[in-house]
């Protein structure tokens, strides 16, 4: 066991409150980077004159090697030290997002991308062990709620801060991580302490991870390029063959590993199976109506990238709003009805929205915010309170990397939902055709039900206010127990 520092050093290093700070600020900025770069997609796609097929790997890339990687990287915090891991993943994160800004072409940026995600793989879940080992005991729950909350409220901010920038330059987007990036640096050097951590801790098997990349990759390599090359084409059987491959590759891999990536016991649990299976699908529809907002106002609409960036945002501010609603909800009924309920908000936002729409309304203010709003408001209901309580049931040994895996499900799902985004629009991402966003949208409200039903499940034995209570940010992990 090797201890850098003992919790009593915090008032040592900083006050609690500017460590708080900068450990929120690093949460914000990874999970605002999300919703810049889907409101800049049309405008990358555009300069760099590629199809949307291939731009999409810009968001895909991104997602599957954070989801890959978030396991490893809380098990690399544990055996080097969270400071030094959140130091690592702030270092990373900023240098990879400098380089993408000044990425010559698509696959260098996409390269940097993955840099990129490496970097938020290994700050998300440390700066969230960090708040939990260097609060003061009495302000760690209320610490773990304002962490949460910094996320969340990225999302209300980022659509309409990547709108501002990207009307100058889509690399502006990538840019604004550099001034964040190095404040939080500075700061988290000379003010968070560093906590007890165990040198004796194995690291999962790094071939289960590549064999996950390889599994996800291939399927939406498949789904991005199938209707473009036609689904007989030799690329794409042997995307599906790859997908095969490494699928079995994984289980074998997760059969024989010391430590694996997935712990398989964990899915005995009713609870964290249901988790999983739902967040996937919320991921997959909250990633085509991010997205599919996006290209229809600026394609469709030929709205400008500021003007999107605004009318985007209402939808995340309300997963924040209610998601307050929510955790008072949670500690009076049961939480697998909590959820359902938010799908059933989702789908009857998406609804009305579609209905609206398709009867020749033009005005935003009347024919799409109210069923955004809705849409946003049932996500606040949903995604928060799956990522709290997946692993209610789980043993404590297993609940912090059963955290990280349903957050790994969360990034698998919107890598699913950009390709079918693709896949659904077809040549519309060019034309502008709303009719194929239409179909796109009743997808994703038609999905809404296998999600409600899954989620019925969720209702762990025990309720805490601690893990079904909390304000969690849908994009980053439960706090852990």
């Amino acid at each position: 066991m090797a201890t850098s520092t003992s919790a009593t050093a915090k008032n040592e290093h900083g006050h609690p409150s500017i460590v708080l700070g900068t450990l929120a600020l690093a949460s914000f900025m990874s999970v605002m980077d999300l919703f810049i770069v889907n409101v800049a997609l049309h405008s990358i796609e555009a300069h760099l004159d590629r199809p949307l097929s291939d731009v999409a790997w810009v968001l895909n890339a991104y997602a599957l090697v954070f989801g890959a990687l978030l396991v490893p990287a809380r098990r690399f915090g544990y055996k080097y030290g969270r400071k030094n891991t959140f130091m690592l993943g702030l270092a990373v994160f900023t240098i990879a997002s400098l380089a993408c800004a000044v990425s010559p072409d698509l696959w260098v940026l996409v390269a940097f991308r993955c840099v990129q995600a490496i970097g938020a793989a290994m700050l998300i879940p440390s700066s969230l062990g960090l708040v939990l080992t260097t609060m003061p005991p009495e302000r760690v729950n209320r610490s773990v709620r304002l962490w949460a909350v910094s996320g969340a409220a990225a999302g209300a901010i980022g659509p309409v801060v990547g709108g501002l920038l990207t009307s100058l330059s889509w690399r502006w987007i990538f840019l604004i991580n550099l001034p964040i990036g190095i404040t939080a640096i500075a700061v988290a050097w000379k003010m968070i302490p560093n906590v007890r951590h165990d040198l004796s801790t194995k690291m999962p098997d790094p071939i289960g991870s590549l064999m996950a990349i390889l599994t996800i990759g291939a399927i939406s390599f498949g789904l991005l390029n199938g209707h473009t090359w036609g689904w007989g084409d030799g690329r794409i059987i042997a995307s599906w063959a790859v997908a095969v491959v490494s699928a079995v590759g994984f289980m074998i891999s997760t059969r024989r590993a010391a430590v694996a990536v997935i712990e398989p016991q964990m899915f005995r649990s009713r609870v964290f199976s249901a988790a999983n299976v739902a967040i996937v699908i919320a991921a997959t529809i909250f990633g085509m109506q991010l997205l599919g907002m996006s290209l229809f106002l600026q394609q469709a609409w030929h709205w400008s990238t500021s003007d999107t960036g605004l009318a985007i945002a209402p939808g995340p501010a309300a997963i924040l709003m209610s998601s307050f609603v929510a955790q008072k909800l949670n500690e009076k009924l049961p939480v697998g009805l909590v959820v359902a309920s938010g799908f059933g908000i989702i789908a009857a936002g998406q609804i009305l929205m579609l209905l609206l729409l398709k009867g020749g309304g033009h005005s935003y203010a009347a024919d799409i915010l109210p069923g955004w709003f809705l849409i946003g408001a049932g996500f606040g209901f949903s995604l928060p309170t799956i990522i709290g309580s997946a692993t209610h049931d789980l043993p404590a040994k297993l609940s912090a990397t059963g955290s990280a895996v349903v957050n790994s499900g969360h990034q698998v799902g919107g890598v699913f939902g950009t390709a079918i985004l693709v896949l659904i629009l077809g040549k519309a991402a060019v034309t502008g055709d709303p009719t194929q966003y239409y179909h796109l949208w009743w997808v994703a409200a038609a999905a809404c039900v296998p999600a409600a039903l899954a989620s019925l499940a969720l209702t762990p034995r025990r309720q805490t206010e601690e893990r079904t209570g909390a304000v969690v940010s849908p994009l980053v992990a439960a706090p852990e127990r």
